[in-house]
């Protein structure tokens, strides 16, 4: 069997991951049979929902409620990626990697067992947002690993950047003198499907990684509040949070699609969801019990 190439695709959350990862698709499902990996921190994958209506062909295996990265939860990752590479048998396989990621331990998974027969890392990316790097606070340090661990990284979303990028492309350099580093908006860079030579993976850390204590939140309910009551909901919640995202359905017979980054709020009306409210929330700010009461307190 020939190896599969293996492409990670890592970065801070928000910063143009599943864009990026959108665009692979687009651009190579009608010619590779792709095999997607999404991995989420919280125990719903709004973004794996995304996927699924985007119209294209591919197989999805989705693995939510901690980083597949995590050595306590190696061992299922590899189980469940090895079943699926033989029930799918995808010619590339391509994680998107959740914003707490240590890909360090990506090293275990190529040489555990039968997986390091059946794929190889072929590239490691990393997704900088260029508008909120330097607001990451308590997540920098896993930030700049994956930047540390990644031989292409990408600068997104310079259009909204308030400053010039020359100094964060410098930091970047000083953190991985390696990487070839791009600079672009809505993540348009080229991708190799069938990149053969392998990825560099520098492995220059001086310490391990520790998560960041950072608390993961999820509201499921049927409750349905109003749209304007759910946006002032927002303007409080979101400037606490390091990323809220999700699908939220209105009295007025409305579904709308959530994507909060820090301070930037960004709201639409959908019809492709058919589900009920899911919002994920991840923030050091504020329990689960005090952003589910304020949530219920809206549809009273």
């Amino acid at each position: 069997m020939q190896k599969i190439p293996f492409h990670i695709i890592s970065g801070f959350l928000g910063s143009g991951k599943t864009t990026f990862l959108n665009k692979i698709i687009a651009d190579h499902s009608d010619n590779y049979k792709l095999g997607i990996i999404q991995n989420e921190f919280a125990p719903a994958n709004i973004d794996g929902a995304i996927l699924k209506n985007s119209g294209k062909n591919f197989d999805l295996l989705e693995i939510n409620n901690g980083s597949v990265f995590c050595v306590c939860l190696l061992g299922d990752f590899v189980r469940s990626l090895d079943k699926f590479i033989d029930e799918y048998r995808p010619e590339i396989l391509i994680i998107e990697a959740s914003g707490l990621s240590d890909t360090t331990s990506v090293a275990e998974v190529l040489s555990s067992g039968k997986l390091g027969e059946k794929l190889f890392l072929a590239s490691n990316w990393c997704i900088v947002d260029a508008q909120n790097y330097s607001k990451t606070g308590l997540m920098k340090q896993r930030v700049n690993q994956q930047i540390r661990m990644a031989d292409e990284v990408v600068i997104n979303k310079i259009d909204l950047a308030l400053e010039t990028t020359d100094e964060l492309e410098e930091e970047i350099k000083h953190l991985n003198p390696y990487a070839k580093i791009r600079k672009t908006t809505f993540c348009a860079i080229d991708f190799k499907p069938l990149k053969t030579v392998g990825t560099k993976f520098y492995f220059n850390i001086s310490e391990p990684m520790k998560r960041p204590d950072i608390n993961s939140m999820v509201i499921k309910t049927g409750r349905k509040p109003s749209l304007e009551s759910f946006e002032n909901f927002l303007k409080e919640w979101a400037p606490k949070s390091y990323r809220i995202k999700g699908f939220v359905n209105v009295q007025e017979k409305q579904t709308i699609a959530v994507q909060c980054t820090f301070n930037k709020i960004e709201t639409a009306e959908t019809n492709a969801y058919f589900g009920p409210t899911e919002l994920i929330a991840l923030s050091d700010q504020f329990t689960m019990h005090e952003w589910n009461r304020a949530f219920k307190e809206l549809s009273r």
